[in-house]
């Protein structure tokens, strides 16, 4: 892929997923925000900061190889992408996680001891990723930067690559495997709680199970998506590693981490209330603003009631 396609392709992209993402914030860190209960808005804010951080190190990387020509430089920035893209994918899974525990009611003592601490758990699990992404990217970067090893101590630094290595992809698969199962267990459930309202003559149209509804659907096409984008990633791992070493292109790779980033944003807004409602507010804002030349920022009364929701319930449930 030549730089000018390139550009053409991750430039829109970027532009747009960085101006949602930084909407994203100013949604997070406003009055009615402050009421949501954790650990949804660490969860959201893991998300949208993860993005954040892949858009201006993939835009810091292209800036920074233009002048300095240098496979160093670019393989360090390589894996300092590739830390903030696992953080994105992961804390997606703890997410669609957390509206699983939040959403199904379980008699299982497991299930129950998990949503009586969702909040510890959540931490720990967004620790723990943290931390084995941080040590990969320290180990490879190391490696780089480090001078060449004698044969023997070659051959060791190979066999810790593929433990780590393998770690690394067990990791992913093991979230694979959580998202797939939190977003059609989650599916299960209201299909069969939208049978028994159909049955009752209950109301099939409530804010808050419209809000689970979408919540779900977008989960399991986030699924989908980690699953196509965690085969690419392993099967280029792969290729990298084992004969005859053949690896895509730097721009090829982040064409398509582009993508996956940015379709998990549009993901991202049209499973949260909370966002949806803050930009349909800003608009009608704006647009006053503009018909009319006066400007009323305050938040409608009949908007912007998802975060007094999730205060009580700890679930995104408005539509």
């Amino acid at each position: 892929m030549s730089s000018f396609c390139f550009i053409s392709i991750n430039g829109p992209l970027i532009v747009l997923t960085l101006v949602a993402n930084v909407f994203f914030v100013f949604c997070l860190m406003t009055h009615k925000m402050q009421r949501v209960k954790e650990p949804l808005k660490t969860l959201l804010g893991s998300v949208v900061s993860s993005t954040i951080f892949y858009l201006f190190c993939v835009t810091s990387m292209y800036c920074v190889t233009i002048w300095v020509k240098s496979l160093v430089v670019l393989w360090t920035f390589d894996y300092v992408v590739l830390f903030g893209v696992l953080v994105n994918m992961t804390s997606y899974v703890w997410l669609m996680f957390y509206y699983y525990i939040m959403i199904v009611p379980s008699q299982r003592a497991l299930i129950r001891w998990v949503k009586k601490n969702i909040k510890s758990v959540i931490y720990v699990m967004l620790f723990g990723d943290r931390l084995l992404f941080l040590g990969n990217a320290a180990y490879e970067i190391t490696n780089i930067l480090d001078t060449p090893y004698s044969n023997g101590t070659g051959l060791a630094l190979q066999a810790i690559q593929i433990v780590e290595l393998s770690i690394l992809n067990g990791y992913i698969l093991l979230c694979l495997c959580v998202m797939m199962f939190s977003s059609f267990a989650t599916a299960h459930y209201l299909s069969k709680h939208m049978k028994s309202l159909a049955a009752s003559d209950g109301s099939l149209f409530n804010p808050r199970l419209r809000s689970q509804i979408r919540v779900t659907i977008t989960g399991i096409l986030q699924g989908v998506l980690y699953l196509l984008f965690g085969l690419w990633y392993t099967a280029n791992v792969l290729c990298m590693y084992l004969p005859p070493c053949v690896t895509l292109g730097f721009y090829i790779r982040y064409t398509a981490t582009t993508l996956y980033i940015s379709i998990t944003t549009l993901n991202l807004w049209v499973g949260q209330t909370l966002f949806r409602e803050r930009a349909v507010h800003v608009w009608k804002a704006v647009k006053k603003h503009v018909c009319t030349g006066k400007e009323d920022l305050r938040p409608a009364e009949d908007t912007l009631t998802t975060a007094a929701t999730i205060q009580s319930t700890g679930v995104d449930t408005d539509g």
